[in-house]
């Protein structure tokens, strides 16, 4: 097993760095969201205006600005005292952090009580450390590893997906913004869900912009279906989680075996009959 100088790792470097940042900014933006308690249609747009929203796309995009540099900074910090990480086809880095931090905005604009002053840029912090850490853990483990860390990887990400996929719908965007932001944010974690698969960046994007699409098409279903809170947000966890692990697989082997149909397309329906029963 090889040894790792975790001084050099992102997560306790340039990472937790850009993490607190970007929490920072979140905490500001909580004030900048903070009002009377409302019951309008759209929660997300009771108590911001134009400025909030403009200055919440400024910080995902530094959110996943940053996540990416700290990444690259530590592979070259790991090649500098010959540890080599494999050369990544499409730059991912960036993913998790910016969807986390989308999360975490959306969840203080939603909300906007005393709570979202630590609840927001908790969800920004941890999002954006624990995406970089689940990475080094998942390039630098060993054999014996690989599964515990493959593990955290997966859990982040549908940490991340079901924070944001559960805002949105809560929020009842109207479908030509829910639909784009469903898409989106499926579309990239997926994309970064894909990094533990060998493929070519066509390929990997392609995969990325189908299982987007998918989870964008429950979401019209869902929202015939007459439920509300964050139940909805749920069974896009699930369709998110069927979609990411079948092109995950698929994409690992060249067959998706009866083991890969029984772990997530019975899961999956097990999980919608749960949910379809307590809504």
């Amino acid at each position: 097993m090889r040894e790792v100088n975790h001084l050099n790792q992102p997560t306790f470097s340039q990472g937790i760095v850009v993490s607190a940042g970007v929490a920072l900014a979140v905490f500001v933006l909580s004030f900048l969201a903070y009002g009377e308690q409302t019951d309008p249609e759209i929660p997300a747009t009771a108590t911001t205006d134009l400025l909030y929203w403009a200055l919440s796309i400024v910080v995902i995009i530094v959110a996943g600005y940053g996540a990416q540099f700290a990444e690259r900074s530590a592979a070259v910090a790991a090649a500098a005292i010959g540890h080599t990480r494999p050369r990544a086809t499409v730059a991912s880095a960036w993913a998790v952090p910016a969807v986390a931090t989308l999360a975490a905005i959306l969840l203080v604009a939603t909300y906007h009580n005393r709570w979202m002053f630590a609840v927001g840029p908790a969800v920004a912090f941890f999002g954006t450390a624990g995406s970089l850490l689940s990475r080094d853990l998942l390039d630098d483990a060993a054999d014996t590893t690989h599964r515990a860390a493959t593990t955290i990887h997966t859990l982040v990400i549908h940490v991340a997906a079901f924070l944001s996929l559960g805002v949105i719908y809560y929020n009842k965007f109207p479908l030509w913004l829910g639909l784009p932001l469903v898409g989106a944010v499926s579309g990239v974690l997926v994309l970064e869900t894909l990094e533990r698969a060998s493929l070519m960046p066509v390929k990997r994007i392609g995969y990325a912009a189908l299982g987007g699409i998918m989870v964008a098409e429950a979401l019209i279903a869902v929202n015939w279906w007459q439920t509300h809170g964050w139940t909805g947000g749920a069974i896009l966890l699930v369709t998110f989680y069927l979609a990411a692990g079948v092109i995950l697989a698929r994409s690992q082997r060249m067959t998706i075996r009866s083991r890969d149909l029984v772990e997530f397309g019975l899961v999956s329906l097990v999980a919608l009959v749960i949910l379809a029963a307590a809504a």
